[in-house]
C-alpha cells in the first residue's frame, strides 16, 4: 500500500511539473514573439497607410486630369472663339475698306496750295467764268491772287456775289454789284462842309456813272440806287475771314 501511495505522488508530481513546464514555455513564447508581433502590427499599419495614400493619389490625379481636361477644353473653345472673332473682324474690316472709298485716296486727289493755305476750296458751279473751268486751280497764282480768289469763293457761298477784288495793305476789297467803294474827304465851303470822294471804285453797273463824272464827285452826286461802302468798312482780312493760320 505504501508503494502505491508513492507511485501516485510521483504521477501527480510529474503532471504538475508538466503543467509548470508548459506554462513556462507559453510565457517564454509570448515574451519571445512579442517584438515580432509588434513589428508585424507596425508593418500592417504602414501598409494600410500606404494603401490609403495610394488611393488618395489616384483620386487626386483623376480630379486633376478631369480639371485639366476641362480647362484645356475651355481654352480650346476660347481660342477657337477668339480666332473666329478675329477672322470675322478682319473680314469685316476688309469689306468696309473695299466697300467704302478710302479717305486717304480721296485726300491724295486734293490739290493743295503751294503757298501753305491748305487744300483748295471747291469753286461754286454757278460762279461766272470760274465754275465752268475744271482747271481753275491749276493756273499759277501769287499768294495774294490766291487769297483774293479764296475770299470771293467764300463770299459767293454766303450769297454775296462779287465782280472781282483788289488787295491793298494786306486787306482785300471785293467789288459787289451796283456798289461804290468810296473814301471821303471833308471839304469846307462858304456854305458849310461837304464830302468829296478822294478815292472811288465801283462795279460794272457803276461804270456809266463814273465815266460821266470825271471831275470831283460829291456825296450828293451819287444816285440813291447805288450802294456806297466806305473804304474803312470794305476791307477784309483774308487770314481772319478764311480761318488761316
Amino acid at each position: 500500500m505504501i508503494h502505491g501511495f508513492f507511485y501516485t505522488k510521483w504521477i501527480i508530481g510529474g503532471i504538475l511539473l508538466l503543467i509548470i513546464i508548459a506554462g513556462a514555455c507559453y510565457l517564454w513564447y509570448q515574451y519571445d514573439t512579442a517584438p515580432y508581433k509588434q513589428e508585424a502590427a507596425e508593418v500592417a499599419r504602414e501598409w494600410e497607410a500606404a494603401q490609403k495614400a495610394k488611393a488618395n493619389r489616384k483620386v487626386k490625379q483623376a480630379a486633376e486630369v478631369s480639371v485639366e481636361g476641362t480647362t484645356q477644353s475651355a481654352e480650346k473653345s476660347i481660342n477657337k472663339l477668339s480666332t473666329e472673332v478675329k477672322n470675322n473682324t478682319e473680314a469685316e474690316g476688309k469689306q468696309q475698306v473695299s466697300d467704302i472709298p478710302s479717305e486717304a485716296a480721296a485726300k491724295s486727289d486734293e490739290k493743295v496750295s503751294p503757298h501753305g493755305f491748305g487744300a483748295y476750296p471747291k469753286v461754286p458751279a454757278d460762279m461766272p467764268g470760274w465754275g465752268e473751268d475744271p482747271n481753275f486751280w491749276n493756273y499759277p497764282r501769287t499768294a495774294n491772287s490766291e487769297l483774293m480768289a479764296r475770299v470771293q469763293i467764300k463770299l459767293w457761298e454766303q450769297g454775296k456775289r462779287t465782280h472781282g477784288a483788289t488787295m491793298e495793305n494786306g486787306l482785300i476789297y471785293p467789288t459787289f454789284p451796283n456798289t461804290l467803294i468810296v473814301k471821303w474827304k471833308t471839304q469846307w465851303t462858304p456854305f458849310g462842309t461837304r464830302k468829296r470822294a478822294s478815292r472811288i471804285s465801283g462795279s460794272p453797273e457803276t461804270e456809266s456813272f463814273l465815266r460821266n463824272n470825271r471831275g470831283p464827285i460829291y456825296e450828293n452826286d451819287i444816285p440813291s440806287d447805288i450802294k456806297v461802302i466806305e473804304y474803312k468798312d470794305a476791307g477784309i482780312d483774308p487770314y481772319t475771314f478764311l480761318d488761316l493760320k
